[in-house]
Parts: structure tokens; C-alpha cells; sequence
């Protein structure tokens, strides 16, 4: 052995006692022994190599080593160790580019084959494709989703040229000019893409290869999403998002646990995160499902941060508050301002009446070109024929019809309707102490809905008074009415008996007729609330105790009870045929919107109708955005199967993880191309057997928390 061999044996030795190997960086630190005399030099690790002292076992002498020390020095000093570069790693290059690609490839190859086979509208495309249309039309409409998923439907069908005149029957034929198959490869491609992201969510959850690519297959060849995805629908990208979220939740997770949530790479996830919530909600409501388990993997952090705030020394005051003020803005405002987005995109595209204008505020049809709304004179009076709108959280006309409640007085239904027809129709009578009935009668209209009855076909038989200024008498705050419902002649009521969902208020319903009328339960007092403003200057001083169409909301109060005509949201059962609850109630607070009511249609050819076209107040964005989520809301808690009705389609909640049953989606006939919606039986079959074991670990993992103690 040369003396330089030994020399750097001794160094070895030595300074491995003083060295730290860094396993996050792969290189070799070594912490240098106090020098009082330090060179330019004097912080290489090797630079104490110059003055150390070789102890033979026969004897101790200093050997300088300085030439021979600094020839090794300068030919390693550029040596460090460290990974080979990832880019000239084969496996890096599989496992993060080639393997996605081929599966996203795959993914595409068995979702966009075939998917032209059918040229006929399949399935909810007849609700979904026509809703697109609607946009492209700009006709306002109504639906029990949110808009996000259908106004992208709308960009597809603007991409490939549709003109919006297809209306999407169920079962028609596409029409040679409408470019079906793009519209359809362009909601396939959400579902395409849940692929590329459910490979990378593996790999983050430190699977291995074999099960990322297990989880991927089962992704792409799932019988459900991938039969979905070939059609208009909105299932795609809900799946989509709702991937997205789950894969953000992931990546908070492992940020979490290495403490750089606060990180600039924090807060981006964070705000992806929020993205992807404010997109999965927007589509359906569905989305909120995957919200909450987000929203309890957020609180249970919050909450180790609570208690390392009050009982450890691990978080400061100042942290901690962060952690809030990120969470709120990323977490909930940011969801919430997509959210919010969509609506105001929303509104601002319909921009025209159509189908939907029945189920939302007189305000925001009257914003609408081409409405048929009639305003008529600007004061009501008595003989004025009236619909009249609920300003409660659901906006509908209040309606009658020839159908009795089942139980309670059994008298005439009294709802609410979201389509406008003549069993809207009522007429302002006065008060029975007066001795008077209104006299008017009305013409057919064309801008009514066609209506070709009029008061002569009712049985409502009126005396005719020779005195005019009687017909102009108009209603003012305070004053007392009696409504007469006009194709049935009978008057709404109420009597103290429980109305049939809202117990705790008082049924009202339409009984009698305007001859034999003497009770006070049929009469009702004006209460003037709140006047809206025209934008026109030649409404601006339309006197505020007056009722005027439109622009007055005003309450009913029963002059019997002391109730008042409300609605409350709920909607009855098959014998009410989904409609909406009208029912009297005691309220106190005077800005209780569910008791505040609007007049929409207003005929009263005996007063004079203004020489200027009026211009109704603006909508506002806020309430028409709430008014509009809970009819949503609404009409999702009516689709319910009926009981009383046999449907050979239905099935239950349990039929489908079992797949015990499937979906028809289209018409069985020898010459249609027929599709079946069910699972595919291995996944599916694997999924439901592993549930069992996945709640057996999480109770072991649990009872050894207790054992061994929680550490936070």
C-alpha cells in the first residue's frame, strides 16, 4: 500500500464520523472540524485533509501531503453524489408519459368507436341536446340542473354548426345537416379523460405499477361511464370533475402531511381543488357528494390544527389563522363564485321568452324579448282579471282546477303552477258588505294562451250596475277583495283546518260561488310592502298605495283568521299533481317573502292604459339566482316515482351495485339499434367484495389508534 493510500484511508475513517448522509438529496455532507487559520478553501470538505496527522502503530509522525492532496483535490472537487438525471431514465419515461398514453389512447379507441351507430336521438340527448339548442336560440328555459354541464353542451353544438332548429325528440332521426357526431365526441372526451387523470391519482396514492394499471383498465373498460359517455348527456363531465376532485383531495393530503399546505404549490392546489368543486357542483348537484368528503377530510385538519394550536407548541396563532383564511377563500368562495358564474352566464345568454319563463319572476320574464306578459292598465281595480305570482322561494302563479282535496274540507285545490294557462285566472271582486259585483266581461285575447272561454261560459252570473266610476274603483292598501277563480266560479278561502303537507298552517282552498258568497273566510286585506321602481320616467310617480302590475308586492290577509295567503315550497303529492302548496299562515315578520305576492296579467278594459310603453323594473341577479336554485330544488324532490303507478323501467337503489338490473335507453324494436345500460360484471362484483375488507382495515387501523394513542 502507497503512503497516499493510506493517507486517504485515515481521511475515510475520520471523517465519515463527522459526515451526514442527506437520503432527500443523495449527497454526502461533512461538517468541517474549527479552523482558526481558514483558507479560500477552508469550507471543501476536503480541505482538512491538509493538516491532519496519520498515526502508524509504530510510531506518529506529520506527513505533509499538500502536493499530492491538492492534485486529488482538484480532479474530484466537481464529483458529487447524486440520482442519475430522470430524464435518461427509461422506466421515468414509462411509468409518467408512455404508460398514460397509451391507456388515454385506449381509453378513446373502445369510447369513440362506433359511436355514430345510432343516427337516432338515444335517451336523455332529447332533454340535454334540446337544452343546447336552447342557447344557441337564446330562449329561456327551465331544468332541475345547473347550467355549467349544458352550456358546454351548447359550445359543442355551436362548434359543429348546429342552428338550434332540431328539437331532439326522442327516438327521431338526426337531420343530415346536424353534425351529431361531434356533439357527441365532444362529451365523450370528458370521459375519455378520466382515464390520464385516474392513472396519476394512483400513482400519487404510491401504488405500484401493476395496480395503477389495474385501477386504469378498470377505469376505461367500466361498462356505465363508458356507454354514457358515447351520447349527449351530462354524466361524462360530472364523472370528469368529479375525478379531479378526488385527485386534488389527494394531493392536499400528501401536502399535509408534509407540511406545505402554506406553500406557494399549496395554495395552487388548494385553489385547484376549489375549481374543481365550483365545476363538479355546477354540472349536477350530484357533485356535492364528493364536496362533502372533501369538505370532512378539510374539518378533521382543521381540527389537529385546533388542538396542536391549544395544546402543543406545533402551531402558532398566526398559522392557524392562515390555514383558515386559505381554506375559506380556496375551499368556498372560489366553488361558490364558479358557481354563482355559470347562473350569470346563464341568464345573460337567454336572453329571450321560452319554456321556462312560468317557473321564475315576473321581473325577470318581463326582462325577457318576446314575454307575454300583458300589462294592461297600471292600477288594478276591481273587475281587473289578474294572475297573480308568489314572491316566496317557489315563484309560481297561483292556480285552481277542478280536483278536490282527498281528506281536509274536500273542497277545490288550491296550488301553485309553473306553466301559464287559464286555471291562473282570477277576478277582483268587491267585498260582500258592499253589495256590489263587478260586471265586466272579457273578450278572447290571443296573447292568453289561446283562451277561447270567456266569463259568459262560467258560473259566475253577475249584476250589472249602471254606475262607471263604480268599474274604476281602484285597490288601494288596506282595501278588502274577494278573489273569484274564472273557469270554475268559486273563491279562494281558508278555514282553521291543518292544510295536507304543512300542518302547522291552515288549508286554503276555492269554494262556492260569487251569488251565495257572505263569509267572511272568502275575503282578504290588502297590505301593501314594497313598490318597485321603473327605470322610465314617466312611472316614477305612480302613486305607492295603489296596486299596480308588475312592480307591487303586496300580502293577503284573511279577514276571518288573520292569516295570510303563502306558499311554502312543498309540493303535493300525485292527487295535487305535483303542484305547489298554497296554505294561510301566521306570520309576524312583515318581510316573510313566502306571504308576498306580485300581479302579473292584468284586463280591465274600462281603465285606461298608459300611452307610454312601460318599463318594467330590472331583475335582480341575486334573488332570480335563488328563486331559481330552489325551484330546482323543488322539481328534484318531485321526481319521485308515483305508487299509485306501475312502471316496468323503475327499479330500486339496491338493484344496481348488484347488478341485479339494468337500463333500457332507447325504443326494442326489431329495426332500432338498441342500447342497455349495465355494469360490467367483474368490476363491479370485485368492487362489492372488497367493500367488506376495506371496512375490516379501517377497523383494525382504528383499534390500534386507541391502543397505541392518537398521535397528532
Amino acid at each position: 500500500m502507497t503512503i497516499l493510500d493510506k493517507k486517504i484511508k485515515v481521511f475515510t475513517a475520520e471523517s465519515t464520523k463527522k459526515s451526514k448522509y442527506h437520503p432527500n438529496t443523495d449527497k454526502l455532507s461533512v461538517s468541517p472540524e474549527p479552523s482558526s487559520n481558514q483558507s479560500a478553501f477552508s469550507n471543501h470538505p476536503y480541505s482538512q485533509l491538509k493538516h491532519r496527522t496519520i498515526k502508524n502503530s509504530k510510531s506518529s509522525s506529520h506527513i505533509s501531503i499538500n502536493d499530492e492532496l491538492d492534485e486529488l483535490i482538484s480532479k474530484t472537487s466537481n464529483l458529487s453524489i447524486s440520482n442519475p438525471s430522470k430524464w435518461s431514465n427509461i422506466s421515468y419515461w414509462l411509468v409518467n408519459y408512455i404508460n398514460p398514453l397509451f391507456l388515454t389512447a385506449l381509453s378513446a379507441a373502445v369510447r369513440l368507436y362506433h359511436i355514430d351507430y345510432s343516427n337516432s336521438v338515444v335517451w336523455d340527448e332529447a332533454h340535454f341536446g334540446k337544452f343546447g339548442g336552447y342557447y344557441l336560440n337564446r330562449e329561456f328555459y327551465f331544468d332541475v340542473h345547473p347550467p355549467l354541464g349544458k352550456l358546454l353542451i351548447g359550445l359543442s353544438e355551436y362548434l359543429a354548426n348546429f342552428n338550434g332548429d332540431f328539437d331532439f325528440k326522442s327516438g327521431a332521426k338526426f337531420p343530415e345537416d346536424c353534425n351529431f357526431i361531434f356533439m357527441r365526441a365532444f362529451n365523450c372526451i370528458f370521459g375519455i379523460l378520466c382515464t390520464p387523470v385516474a392513472y396519476y391519482l394512483s400513482l400519487n396514492l404510491g401504488f405500484s405499477n401493476l395496480t395503477t394499471w389495474f385501477l386504469s383498465l378498470s377505469v376505461i373498460f367500466e361498462m356505465l361511464s363508458l356507454t354514457l359517455s358515447k351520447f349527449i348527456l351530462l354524466d361524462s363531465m360530472l364523472l370528469f370533475f368529479t375525478v379531479t376532485c378526488y385527485f386534488c383531495l389527494i394531493k392536499l393530503h400528501k401536502l399535509r402531511i408534509s407540511n406545505n399546505l402554506l406553500s406557494l404549490n399549496g395554495i395552487k392546489w388548494l385553489t385547484l381543488t376549489g375549481i374543481s368543486i365550483g365545476c363538479v357542483c355546477s354540472v349536477k348537484w350530484v357533485g356535492l357528494f364528493i364536496t362533502l368528503l372533501i369538505g370532512y377530510y378539510i374539518i378533521y385538519d382543521l381540527l389537529l390544527k385546533t388542538y396542536q394550536l391549544i395544546s402543543t407548541d406545533d402551531q402558532s396563532l398566526s398559522n392557524y389563522l392562515l390555514h383558515w383564511i386559505s381554506r375559506i377563500i380556496t375551499l368556498i368562495l372560489i366553488p361558490f363564485c364558479i358557481y354563482a358564474l355559470c347562473f350569470k352566464i346563464h341568464f345573460s345568454v337567454l336572453t329571450h321568452s321560452g319554456t321556462g319563463d312560468g317557473s321564475v319572476s315576473t321581473l325577470l320574464q318581463a326582462s325577457l324579448e318576446g314575454h307575454s306578459i300583458d300589462f294592461g292598465p297600471r292600477s288594478v281595480g276591481y273587475g281587473s282579471l289578474i294572475t297573480m305570482r308568489s314572491q316566496g322561494l317557489s315563484p309560481n302563479l297561483i292556480h285552481s282546477h277542478e280536483h278536490n282535496y282527498p281528506q281536509g274540507s274536500r273542497q277545490q285545490q288550491i296550488t301553485t303552477y309553473g306553466f301559464k294557462d287559464e286555471n291562473n285566472d282570477f277576478l277582483i271582486e268587491f267585498p260582500f258588505d258592499r253589495g256590489l259585483l263587478a260586471s265586466l266581461d272579457y273578450e278572447d285575447d290571443s296573447n292568453r294562451n289561446n283562451n277561447t272561454n270567456n266569463t259568459n261560459n262560467t258560473n259566475i252570473t253577475r249584476e250589472i250596475i249602471n254606475h262607471d266610476e263604480l268599474f274604476r274603483t281602484l285597490v288601494k292598501d288596506g282595501d278588502v277583495i274577494r278573489l273569484v277563480h274564472r273557469m270554475t266560479g268559486c273563491l279562494i278561502r281558508t278555514h282553521p283546518i291543518s292544510a295536507p303537507i304543512a300542518t302547522n298552517h291552515f288549508e286554503v282552498s276555492c269554494f262556492g260561488d260569487i251569488e251565495n258568497s257572505n263569509e267572511y273566510k272568502d275575503e282578504w286585506i290588502i297590505e301593501v310592502k314594497f313598490q318597485d321602481k321603473s327605470p322610465s320616467p314617466h312611472f316614477q310617480s305612480e302613486d305607492i298605495n295603489e296596486i299596480h302590475p308588475i312592480s307591487t308586492n303586496f300580502r293577503l290577509k284573511n279577514k276571518q283568521l288573520g292569516c295570510y295567503l303563502a306558499t311554502t315550497g312543498y309540493s303535493y303529492p300525485g292527487w295535487g299533481f305535483q303542484q305547489g302548496e298554497v296554505v294561510c299562515k301566521h306570520s309576524i315578520i312583515a318581510h316573510d317573502k313566502s306571504t308576498w305576492w306580485n300581479i302579473e296579467d292584468h284586463i280591465n278594459k274600462e281603465l285606461e292604459s298608459p300611452k307610454e310603453t312601460y318599463i318594467p323594473p330590472p331583475p335582480k341577479f341575486w334573488k332570480e339566482f335563488l328563486l331559481l336554485n330552489y325551484g330546482m330544488m323543488a322539481s328534484n324532490n318531485a321526481l319521485i316515482p308515483d305508487p299509485d303507478k306501475f312502471d316496468k323501467l323503475s327499479s330500486e337503489w339496491w338493484e344496481w351495485p348488484i347488478l341485479h338490473t339494468g337500463l333500457r335507453m332507447c325504443g326494442w324494436t326489431t329495426d332500432e339499434i338498441k342500447f342497455f345500460l349495465i355494469g360490467n360484471p367483474f368490476f363491479f362484483l370485485f368492487t362489492r367484495q372488497s367493500e367488506p375488507l376495506n371496512i375490516k382495515d379501517n377497523g383494525f387501523y382504528l383499534i390500534y389508534l386507541i391502543h397505541h394513542g392518537m398521535n397528532f
